[in-house]
């Protein structure tokens, strides 16, 4: 039988390592009273322009099968999206899945060449320890666990998951083609020179792939680097070496997901999306928040689908970027507790 290992056991050496690179969304609840947050969408653009020098959001409503938006800033732009690249995974995962390739509670061994860094307690579970595939999703979603993400990536397939993103209405999905794993993005990030980084910005897909494939060897290179230094104290290759998209894909993404996850068997990809709620929606007000979010230094990212009191459903989802210095977090989180309020307001 699969096992299930609890997350906390391991936690050690993954404190040092989320500390140089932050995948994983790192919302907490802030103190901030709600008289200091906006009450209109005018007020958050304007707050949100003195936070970041690029911002990014848009709130819209899944009707009839289309996103409708409510409210637009800079929506069209192109930004990194961190860890939300994970929920292309869990959408291929799902894909798979009903097509009958794979099981959510499949038997799922961790392999030592895919373990990854930094973030997540999967890395330190010993080689060869067996889980439920829908257990590697749920830590994928609601731990950001990179041992998961790139173990479930090459399950499902990169090739698979960069044509779901296309599927899923990303705009220009050949940005994140060849997909890169959290291992291959780690090592480019921060062990290439700009030579080798600019040899393979012109290669071709398939240079590429073989590229990746041999970085995945290198990892116990990344591993010593990891030891080594010690905290990041600026954005690295924020703009470059990331995964992106817009805010119209994220929500295109969304709606993909929420049809998928109204089949029964595919209900597991609804609850998956539950597991973290960082800012606290009132449920009184919205009876289902599903989140995923992205970030690291210079990054923060927060996607949300909800659905309000009156059964309607939302799409809320936003970026702040500055690829030169660490974002104002303590700023950044009571703007982002004021869009369910927002949200709820909208007629």
């Amino acid at each position: 039988m699969a096992s299930r290992i609890r997350a906390g056991w391991y936690l050690g050496r993954a404190v040092v390592c989320a500390s140089l690179l932050l995948v994983i969304a790192s919302f907490h609840p802030s103190t901030a009273s709600a008289q200091d947050q906006p009450t209109t969408w005018e007020a958050f653009d304007a707050r949100a322009a003195a936070l970041a020098p690029v911002v990014s959001a848009l709130a819209a409503e899944i009707s009839d099968g289309t996103c409708r938006p409510v409210h637009e800033l800079n929506a069209d732009l192109t930004t990194p999206i961190g860890s939300g690249f994970k929920l292309y995974i869990l959408a291929e995962i799902a894909a798979a899945v009903e097509e009958g390739r794979l099981t959510w509670e499949q038997p799922v061994t961790i392999r030592k060449d895919l373990k990854s860094i930094p973030g997540g307690p999967l890395l330190f579970v010993p080689d060869g320890s067996v889980f439920t595939l829908r257990y590697l999703a749920e830590q994928m979603i609601q731990r950001s666990d990179n041992t998961a993400t790139d173990t479930l990536l090459f399950l499902a397939g990169r090739e698979n998951i960069e044509r779901r993103m296309a599927e899923a209405g990303h705009h220009d999905a050949s940005l994140n083609t060849p997909l890169p794993a959290t291992r291959e993005f780690a090592v480019i990030k921060f062990l290439w020179s700009d030579e080798e980084l600019e040899r393979y910005r012109q290669a071709s897909d398939d240079a590429k792939r073989e590229m990746l494939a041999g970085e995945r060897r290198g990892f116990p290179a990344l591993s010593a680097f990891f030891d080594e230094h010690g905290d990041q104290d600026k954005p690295v290759r924020v703009e470059t070496v990331e995964w992106f998209a817009n805010r119209h894909d994220i929500c295109n993404l969304f709606l993909a997901l929420n049809a998928m996850g109204g089949k029964p068997e595919l209900r597991p990809l609804l609850e998956v999306l539950t597991l973290n709620d960082p800012i606290g929606f009132d449920r009184e007000k919205w009876t289902y928040v599903g989140f995923k979010g992205g970030s690291e230094m210079g990054l923060q990212a927060g996607n949300w689908m909800v659905r309000r009191d009156d059964g309607r459903l939302f799409v809320f989802t936003a970026a702040f970027l500055d690829p030169d210095q660490a974002l104002d977090l303590a700023s950044i989180v009571p703007l982002l507790e004021a869009a369910p309020d927002l949200l709820h307001g909208e007629p």
